[in-house]
């Protein structure tokens, strides 16, 4: 990622740019090889799922779950990534799927009875499509895609109409992601599998990962977050490689400046760089080679 590249050429070459290393506070994440500050965008939240930045509202649409009496629902919010300031999205019974249109500039969100398109100017969700469907997630990149819940079904808009992907049908599907380079991935309580231009069927990537989150950043690497990490597609091999340790990853995106958001299972994080990236870099890996 060129964001990495960058700052390993200008990072400080002393150990420590603090007067007093007793001020340093190393709590930050190592991200490919890069420690980070972590600024906190929003806390105390169920389980923030499907982490979508809009960067032309500054707007981060998350869903998550809540508590309604004796029972757990999922419901979606945005928050303004810079006043931090959270509103709940109404109109969606059970929001949980959150897929955005690049190409058109459109926002969709899927709960426990269709889909809904979001209306920004209003800051409403219409009903879209779909009707009676409960939608466990939407990916959108030339064609409409949603996957059914709890069947797991992925669908296509083709003519007028969703119909089911023939060439998933018998496969579950938990998350599915197509890159630019339409390179198909997707997972499920299997195994992470990818179908590239050179592969007619899907190739394991690993069976190890509880993906919850596919993404792609603006160079064309291709990120999972998973329950224990973040992990990348180790191109041209076909295997994952850690690139940051999560204690319970649930979401992952980029804002306009490719920096890194994420969530654990209460709280989403922006990535900053740190003035003090080499001597926390240094000391969080001693501690690791110490534990070892």
């Amino acid at each position: 990622m060129l964001l990495t590249i960058l700052i390993l050429l200008y990072a400080p070459t002393t150990a420590i740019e603090s007067n007093n290393v007793n001020d340093v506070t190393c709590d930050g994440l190592i991200f490919q090889d890069v420690y980070y500050e972590k600024e906190i965008i929003v806390k105390n939240l169920g389980r923030p799922y499907n982490l979508v930045y809009h960067k032309y509202t500054g707007l981060l649409f998350v869903s998550h779950t809540i508590q309604l009496g004796s029972q757990v629902d999922f419901g979606i919010i945005s928050c303004h990534i810079n006043s931090k300031q959270c509103t709940p999205i109404k109109g969606v019974p059970g929001g949980y799927a959150i897929g955005y249109d690049s190409e058109n500039d459109d926002l969709y969100f899927g709960g426990h009875d269709g889909i809904y398109k979001y209306k920004f100017m209003s800051t409403q969700a219409e009903f879209f499509a779909e009707d009676g469907k409960s939608i466990w997630g939407i990916f959108i990149r030339r064609n409409f895609y949603y996957i059914e819940y709890p069947s797991q079904k992925l669908y296509v808009y083709k003519i007028d109409k969703f119909v089911q992907v023939s060439e998933a049908i018998g496969i579950e599907i938990l998350t599915f992601f197509i890159s630019r380079n339409l390179e198909i991935y997707f997972s499920n309580r299997t195994a992470l599998y990818k179908v590239d231009k050179a592969n007619e069927y899907p190739v394991m990537l690993s069976d190890a990962l509880i993906v919850r989150q596919i993404i792609e950043d603006n160079y064309g690497d291709v990120y999972f977050c998973a329950a224990d990490g973040i992990y990348m597609d180790d191109k041209p091999f076909h295997r994952v490689k850690r690139v940051a340790k999560i204690k319970q990853g649930f979401g992952m995106t980029f804002d306009e400046r490719e920096r890194i958001i994420y969530s654990d299972i209460s709280n989403i994080y922006r990535l900053n760089p740190s003035n003090n990236s080499v001597y926390c870099y240094d000391k969080l890996i001693y501690l690791k080679d110490e534990e070892i």
